[in-house]
């Protein structure tokens, strides 16, 4: 078959189709080439988008939010269904934002990274939804890449308050101010901007997230805690000492940044707070310098601030050169075993 296909393609194409319509010399023989090609090898299909480290994010009584990264400048969307057969989807009757936020350029900064994030409002509280991240390649929309299925249940209630001796108390939970980390070789011009910040904490049903420059000035970027609702359904009453992960989305290979935290004391206002360090030595921040603790900095030795995955967490002495070598190996080795960490 290829050869009789071969055979018109040479024979039968040039004089009928290249002769009679004036195709002569060098051209004809370029087309006859490439048409034999493509008939040899078909159209190979191009990939669809990837996508990678997807979290529900920001679970209220009646909207939730997805992110995810991908590897293309691409279009988010998502899918909301009832069921988990993906048989009765929802999106119809529900309000659907793409890359919310009140700083477009923050968001259009995050979205040409690959850094990618929808919001769905109009739910039910306490009520179970399925869904699935959705990236559109703008370039071929045929070619679209999605997420595993995701479970979530709204919250049940805002409470906006805490009990102190039988007397409701208004809560004033604090906005964590985030710096990210800023490489050498990032573009002077607003570095940071649009990066995707992502606070998780321990007893909170489910993390936040918030844009970088979306609200503060970049590289800096606002998260509100009193968006945060415990796994009961309502509202999480944060009074500092808590142990917070946060996680940046950021260009570069797909890349991630991850680091450990303690809110600050509350008050009886709402104030801009930084989460604090713990002690050097305990990364992860479990009361204890160990073999976890040494992992994390395994992955992180002879790093440089310009590598796409450094993490200036680990930069235990300063330097000019700010490498994590043999002087932060030396300093971590002398606390290894603690287990008595505060």
């Amino acid at each position: 078959m290829v050869a009789l296909f071969s055979w018109i393609i040479h024979r039968v194409l040039p004089r009928r189709l290249f002769l009679n319509n004036g195709i002569h010399g060098p051209l004809a023989v370029s087309l006859v080439a490439w048409l034999s090609a493509m008939s040899l090898f078909p159209p190979v299909a191009l990939g669809v988008p990837e996508v990678t480290a997807v979290k529900v994010t920001d679970v209220t009584a009646s909207s939730f939010s997805m992110v995810w990264m991908t590897d293309v400048e691409a279009q988010p969307w998502i899918e909301v269904y009832s069921d988990s057969s993906m048989t009765d989807l929802l999106n119809e009757g529900l309000l659907i934002t793409p890359m919310p936020g009140d700083d477009r350029e923050a968001t259009e900064s995050a979205r040409r990274k690959g850094i990618m994030k929808v919001r769905v409002s109009g739910l039910e509280p306490s009520r179970t939804y399925y869904v699935r991240a959705v990236t559109i390649d703008p370039s071929d929309n045929a070619s679209v890449g999605y997420s595993a299925l995701q479970e979530i249940t709204t919250s049940s209630m805002v409470k906006p308050f805490r009990d102190a001796g039988g007397m409701p108390v208004p809560c004033s939970n604090d906005l964590v101010s985030f710096r990210v980390y800023i490489r050498p070789s990032d573009p002077s011009t607003v570095p940071g901007l649009g990066d995707l910040i992502i606070l998780e904490m321990d007893g909170a049903a489910s993390p936040l997230s918030a844009f970088v420059g979306d609200g503060a000035a970049s590289p800096d970027g606002i998260i509100d805690l009193n968006n945060l609702f415990d796994t009961t359904g309502t509202s999480l009453d944060v009074r500092g000492g808590e142990h917070v992960v946060i996680t940046v989305y950021r260009e570069g290979t797909l890349s991630v940044l991850t680091h450990y935290r303690i809110v600050p004391a509350d008050g009886d206002m709402v104030y801009v707070v930084e989460p604090l360090k713990g002690f050097f030595a305990d990364l992860n921040l479990d009361g204890k310098v160990d073999d976890l603790d040494f992992g994390m900095f395994r992955r992180q030795y002879r790093t440089l601030p310009d590598d796409v995955d450094y993490n200036p967490d680990f930069d235990f002495v300063a330097d000019e050169e700010g490498r994590v070598d043999a002087r932060e190996f030396s300093r971590f080795a002398r606390e290894y075993g603690r287990t008595d960490v505060e």
